[in-house]
């Protein structure tokens, strides 16, 4: 799966720090304001990625006063940390983005991450009468499992959905389509505008493959993607996913996609956008931290869900939500209840609204972006997500088989060009998983 993030450049002085004794203190009784017995003069040591990692410091030290919480930010993780983890030496917590980082299920499968789950039982920091597991959003948490047990903490929200401009929309007197019938009638006003209607990332088509599984699933419902995550027989034969791929096809048919929109990255197909040389494009909400500096004034950046393709979808509210950026609390750290309680001020309400005022992203935290002053883009894809509640799509295939994922978007770029049919794009798909299924030397994950 296709992700871009940002990562930090910063000093490495206390990367050495690696905590030299394997022994682990008993720590102090459990209780409501300690659940997990830290011990409060003991040091905890943080490696993050991004800068926003080490937002819980203050909290933690507030808390904890004779404890030293020391931060390190690094663009080099898997080079500053992975020998770290096969020593028994890592650190307590670490934030895992970016092009270096570790890979968390090759972690899993070594046994070299703490079991989260007491984490979701234990009070949340601000109310004690409330448990973690209530102040995040429903199941944005289960990407982080591994054989049913909460592995890693995916701590920002993705929000994928269709851009256009507000202002463009208003100037032309459009309205936002409800089906898929309106979107294609919307495609022809905007073709007969002088726009390209729709157009995505052609070189990376996993985009508009994402756009495809989402109409899927809408439209089908959540079975639609376990199946496709469990690798089960016929997954990509389901009718939902015929449907979804033929619609799509349907928009090229009828000169619906943007001339030229195979041969353009992402920056290419966002660039139109904004020009507004195009009508819509699919895209995660960070589009609006990539385009920043070239989002005309006024242009109301704002994101809607795909519409469904009738009247009786599924999930009518669904939208496609990818949990990422995952916080780890290594097994073998020097002070894993400390790097656990670090994750629990993570997941506070103050940390997680400066989070999301500091980067313009959105965490798995309740109402944690409510009352800040947020721009259009950031704030449709808010109330994109708060809406969908238990109707948020999502499905694990592309990061636990990622050979898989990259096919069914390269398979899908080119049906969209014209390359082959709709069944032999189904047959392909299928193929693909069904090799990932009898390569005994990939490990296999399952979604219940």
């Amino acid at each position: 799966m296709l992700k871009r993030r940002t990562v930090l450049q910063g000093a490495l002085a206390s990367a050495l720090l690696a905590g030299c004794s394997s022994e682990k203190p008993t720590g102090p009784a459990r209780t409501k304001d300690n659940p997990f017995g830290v011990v409060a003069d003991r040091p905890v040591e943080v490696v993050v990625s991004e800068e926003y990692g080490g937002f819980g410091a203050p909290q933690y030290r507030a808390k904890y006063q004779q404890a030293t919480v020391t931060v390190t930010p690094t663009k080099q993780l898997r080079d500053l940390l992975q020998s770290r983890f096969a020593a028994g030496s890592p650190p307590d917590v670490v934030l895992n983005t970016g092009d270096k980082a570790l890979t968390v299920s090759r972690l899993v499968a070594d046994g070299q991450l703490t079991d989260l789950g007491p984490l979701l039982a234990a009070p949340s920091w601000e109310n004690k009468d409330a448990k973690v597991q209530d102040v995040v959003l429903p199941g944005l948490l289960d990407s982080g499992r591994y054989d049913g047990s909460l592995r890693s903490l995916n701590y920002l929200v993705d929000v994928y959905g269709l851009w256009y401009s507000a202002r463009l929309f208003q100037q032309r007197g459009w309205d936002l389509p409800r089906t898929w019938p309106e979107l294609l009638a919307l495609g022809a006003e905007m073709r007969a505008a002088g726009l390209g209607p729709f157009t995505y990332a052609g070189v990376h088509p996993y985009y508009v493959f994402e756009a495809v599984l989402t109409l899927a699933v809408k439209t089908g419902g959540h079975d639609v993607a376990k199946r496709i995550d469990n690798l089960e027989d016929g997954a990509w034969k389901d009718p939902s996913v015929t449907r979804a791929i033929t619609a799509f096809g349907e928009l090229a048919r009828r000169g619906l996609i943007a001339t030229g929109t195979s041969e353009l990255d992402h920056t290419g197909s966002q660039t139109r956008l904004m020009q507004s040389k195009a009508g819509l494009l699919p895209c995660g909400n960070w589009l609006e931290n990539e385009m920043k500096p070239v989002i005309p004034d006024g242009f109301g950046l704002t994101v809607f869900g795909l519409p469904p393709l009738d009247g009786s979808p599924a999930l009518p509210r669904g939208v496609h939500v990818e949990p990422g950026s995952p916080l780890l609390v290594p097994a073998k750290g020097p002070n894993e209840p400390g790097g656990v309680e670090y994750l629990r001020a993570m997941l506070s309400r103050e940390v997680a609204g400066q989070v999301t005022k500091e980067t313009n992203r959105l965490t798995v935290v309740r109402g944690a972006a409510d009352g800040q002053e947020i721009g259009t883009a950031l704030r449709s894809a808010r109330d994109l997500l708060t809406a969908a509640g238990d109707q948020a799509i999502r499905w694990y295939f592309a990061d636990w088989y990622p050979t898989l994922g990259t096919t069914a978007g390269q398979l899908t770029g080119q049906f969209l060009a014209g390359a082959f049919r709709v069944d032999e794009w189904t047959a392909r798909v299928q193929a693909a998983a069904d090799k990932v299924k009898q390569d005994s030397a990939i490990t296999k994950y399952h979604r219940d």
